[in-house]
């Protein structure tokens, strides 16, 4: 039995991941810090970096080099995507003064943070378009991550177009949102 990746049960269960927030501040994975726009920003272009290479990967793979004719590269392109959602997420992290050392952590603090639970008035205020990051846009990240560490780690390098440009859509899609906050 597939157990289910840690990010999902913090979608359903508050107190997990409140614990897990908890534990992750505790080690120095995340950190809270004064906010800052000038990282954020350096963070979001990379994304936007990113996903522009992961377009021209995806546009151009009967222009790529390769080795056999069958060959193509799609796993660069769900491995490109989720690296452009993993730079808006740090970038929306530096925005509102977190730091977060691993992936995993960084997916607690936009659970945590950034679906509305735990938002004071004052937060509320301060970072208003964040309310709109809905556990849609968690899970595309979440699951582009699962995706990512397919490519990254198995050894095929046979991934099918169908994956390598949902991945790529989401993160268009992610990284939109982000920059609209």
């Amino acid at each position: 039995m597939k157990r289910e990746p840690r990010w999902q049960g913090w979608l359903v269960n508050k107190q997990k991941l409140n614990s897990d927030f908890k534990h992750f501040t505790s080690k120095g994975a995340i950190q809270k810090i004064q906010p800052n726009e000038r990282l954020s920003k350096i963070h979001l272009n990379k994304a936007f970096h990113n996903i522009d290479f992961a377009n021209f990967v995806l546009n151009n793979q009967n222009k790529i080099n390769k080795r056999i004719k069958e060959e193509t590269y799609f796993d660069w392109i769900i491995i490109i995507s989720y690296y452009s959602m993993y730079h808006a997420a740090t970038g929306l992290l530096f925005k509102i003064g977190y730091k977060s050392k691993t992936h995993m952590s960084t997916i607690c603090v936009l659970c945590k943070k950034f679906l509305g639970k735990d938002l004071n008035k004052k937060d509320i205020k301060n970072l208003s378009g964040i309310l709109s990051l809905s556990e849609n846009e968690i899970k595309e990240i979440g699951n582009a991550k699962e995706r990512r560490e397919r490519a990254s780690y198995s050894g095929s390098i046979s991934f099918d177009k169908f994956s390598a440009e949902i991945t790529l859509d989401d993160a268009r899609k992610f990284i939109n949102k982000v920059a609209d906050i």
